[in-house]
């Protein structure tokens, strides 16, 4: 197992980065030698039928998205994509996306395509029963999330020669409700590129923890070039159907 974690650090920081978004920049310090109340069986188990709940849950809820999408040059925005829209549902049940304002776009170094986008208004859950059988998970200690002291799992390849498909990074479990708060890591299947994405999830009703923040800051490579990007993506007003 520990011959894994150098190959986590290796693959997280292989892209070309400019400013990688720190997602630990405003918590405490991890207590690397505090004890699990979650083995990595019961994470792997619980998390897994937990997230599909999860998944189903926020799929019967509207709520209001805000996107951003900026290239830089240095520490100026040369470039910028802005939509924030209204997520319902119509008179047949079936779910809407309506425009609250313009979309703007004013991107010339890098293009987003319709996925890329309705994959940010509509984030997916990247924790999945099939991802989670492809990895090892590693309990690395403790860490408050505002009120919460949450057990920190790192997710790996099982070897150098897996395939990296899925979420491969960070994981914050509130382990008495076997809830995902919170995740920092790279995801094949996430939108505008491979990215190391923090997501931050707030509670919706009583037992829901959904996608307030996600977040990201470094170089892609488009074409011959390295292109410093930026996204912000911002979900409120949630309500149920």
């Amino acid at each position: 197992m520990t011959s894994v974690v150098p190959f986590l650090t290796v693959l997280l920081l292989a892209v070309p980065v400019f400013a990688q978004v720190n997602c630990t920049a405003t918590m405490e310090p991890i207590d690397t030698a505090a004890p699990s109340q979650m083995s990595p069986v019961e994470f792997t188990h619980a998390i897994a039928a937990r997230e599909i709940a999860m998944a189903k849950a926020f799929a019967t809820y509207g709520y209001i998205a805000e996107i951003d999408v900026q290239t830089l040059q240095g520490d100026v925005v040369d470039g910028a994509f802005h939509r924030k829209a209204k997520v319902g549902f119509d008179a047949s049940g079936t779910k809407a996306v309506k425009n609250l304002e313009p979309v703007t776009n004013t991107l010339t170094r890098l293009r987003l395509s319709d996925k890329d986008v309705e994959g940010l208004v509509s984030p997916p859950f990247a924790i999945t029963a099939d991802n989670l059988a492809e990895k090892d998970a590693v309990y690395s200690g403790r860490q408050l999330i505002d009120d919460h002291n949450t057990s920190v799992f790192d997710l790996l390849p099982r070897n150098e020669q897996a395939p990296v498909r899925g979420f491969i990074g960070r994981v914050w479990v509130w382990t008495s409700k076997s809830t995902v708060l919170k995740t920092c890591g790279r995801s094949s299947g996430f939108p505008v590129g491979p990215f190391r994405y923090e997501i931050v999830r707030g509670k919706v009703g009583e037992e829901n923890w959904f996608p307030v923040l996600i977040r990201a800051d470094e170089d892609m490579r488009v074409g011959d070039n390295d292109v410093h990007v930026r996204v912000t993506a911002k979900y409120s007003d949630y309500a149920a159907r």
